[in-house]
């Protein structure tokens, strides 16, 4: 069986997907006196990953953005126009956070949704142009992207070459640690940070923590 990548069933899946499900709101009571097209892009992507002693966890944010189009009856007053385009998209936003309320490939429901409603004007609109509205939405997408197992070579050289800690993360693994500067630079100073316990704040902004010397590896005293 092909396994549908993650961010395709986020948003395309037919049952689970935003994008069906917004436009099948779309097409409920409570929009049926809006007419509306709408389209999206991403404007930011960003890959982080979290890695223990077996395996690496890949997690992804996008910065997703919806945009839309509604039209507006035209011997409608521009104040009221108005009115009409703040109360879709009031209602747009509360299905996007239900949605993500209950969408369980999420890490985490948005939180805050963010975006612009332009001047009333004469928009593109299935192929013409009619008097209406841009709207765009913007919020972040969190979900894990996938797993991937670490070879036992792989092992040592993980956390050194790949893992940057910032102060205040927990301690993945105890063992020596050294600073590394804004450019990604080692310092030569180290530390000793225990597992699980937060790392020491830096004297420089933008410093960070790398793993040098794990303390199962370390040599016993001279």
């Amino acid at each position: 069986m092909i396994q549908i990548p993650i961010v395709r069933q986020i948003l395309l899946d037919a049952d689970t997907g935003l994008l069906p499900y917004l436009s099948q709101q779309l097409q409920t009571q409570s929009f049926s006196h809006f007419k509306a097209q709408f389209g999206f892009h991403v404007d930011e992507y960003c890959t982080q990953v979290t890695s223990n002693d077996h395996s690496s966890e890949i997690q992804t944010i996008l910065l997703f953005t919806l945009k839309l189009s509604i039209v507006i009856d035209s011997q409608t007053r521009s104040d009221e126009a108005m009115l009409h385009a703040l109360e879709f998209q009031e209602l747009l936003d509360a299905q996007i956070i239900r949605w993500s309320q209950d969408n369980e490939k999420l890490l985490k429901p948005i939180s805050e949704i963010k975006g612009a409603l332009s001047q009333l004007s004469e928009i593109p609109f299935h192929g013409g142009y009619l008097p209406g509205f841009e709207i765009h939405r913007q919020f972040p997408l969190v979900y894990s992207a996938g797993t991937t197992q670490v070879s036992q070579s792989d092992e040592q050289t993980l956390e050194p070459q790949a893992s940057l800690h910032r102060p205040g993360e927990r301690t993945p693994q105890s063992g020596q640690y050294e600073l590394i500067n804004s450019d990604g630079d080692g310092t030569g100073l180290e530390i000793t940070s225990i597992s699980g316990h937060p790392f020491p704040p830096t004297s420089e902004p933008d410093q960070s923590y790398r793993l040098v010397d794990p303390t199962l590896h370390k040599k016993s005293n001279r």
